[in-house]
């Protein structure tokens, strides 16, 4: 049997507007891919302010680098999720 917009119960509109919580796809499940991609953006500020607060130029192209490393860690797998995940 088909199921048409018709047909949703209220219970069912509950579940789709329960709050999450911060690292959380749906309520009550974890997401281990936002908890990696919030600690990469947290490295990516962390090797950030370290490279601009060193004076020495070396220093400061490896920290640009690693800056940039992370921040792509932090959004590139969470967008390739989405793209992966959309349905054709």
């Amino acid at each position: 049997m088909e199921r048409y917009d018709d047909d949703i119960d209220d219970d069912d509109i509950e579940v789709i507007f329960e709050p999450k919580g911060f690292l959380e796809e749906a309520p009550g499940r974890k997401s281990s891919m936002r908890a990696m991609s919030f600690v990469a953006l947290l490295a990516s500020i962390m090797f950030g302010t370290i490279s601009l607060l060193l004076s020495e130029v070396d220093t400061q192209q490896t920290g640009i680098f690693l800056t940039f490393g992370f921040l792509l860690a932090a959004f590139a797998p969470k967008a390739l999720q989405k793209f992966a995940e959309t349905r054709v």
